[in-house]
């Protein structure tokens, strides 16, 4: 097969495991003992690092800022977020992670991981390893693409 066969038939791949693993996960996560959905998941992981504005978030996860503040009031009426006045620019309303928040994130991240490793259950060592293996590389790619459309939104 000519390379670009092959990276047409990788890619293909890839836009079809990408929206299947994002179901099964959506689904186990459902039934996880927080129930956190796919929604709520990465926006409290991108606000453990640090606080920011709404504005800031809806743009990250590539949603509507409508999209986003429904998302935010869950996460507030759940008690895992809160918003604050910035101190350096008082116009500001940052999004901080609650101490419940740092919790159901990690709780929900260790069940998510006992999920999968129950997924993975009928690999043998080799397919272990070629998975971890193309995982890596995958994450390299896609950590490189998202460097490179940041700094061509910001330059």
């Amino acid at each position: 097969m000519e390379i670009n066969d092959e990276r047409r038939e990788i890619a293909r791949l890839i836009l079809e495991v990408l929206p299947l693993t994002m179901r099964v996960l959506a689904a186990k996560m459902r039934d996880a003992r927080h129930s956190l959905s796919t929604a709520h998941l990465p926006v409290l992981a991108a606000l453990e690092h640090k606080p920011y504005t709404q504005r800031e978030l809806a743009e990250m996860m590539s949603v509507s800022g409508a999209t986003m503040s429904n998302t935010l009031t869950t996460l507030e009426e759940r008690g895992w977020i809160a918003r604050e006045r910035s101190k350096e620019d008082r116009r500001l309303i940052l999004i901080e992670i609650t101490k419940g928040g740092h919790t159901i994130l990690r709780e929900s991240l260790e069940d998510m991981e006992i999920q999968i490793q129950q997924l993975l259950v009928d690999l043998d060592e080799r397919q272990h390893e070629e998975l971890k293996q193309g995982l890596v590389i995958l994450q390299s790619i896609f950590a490189r693409a998202l460097v490179d459309i940041t700094q061509a939104k910001d330059g």
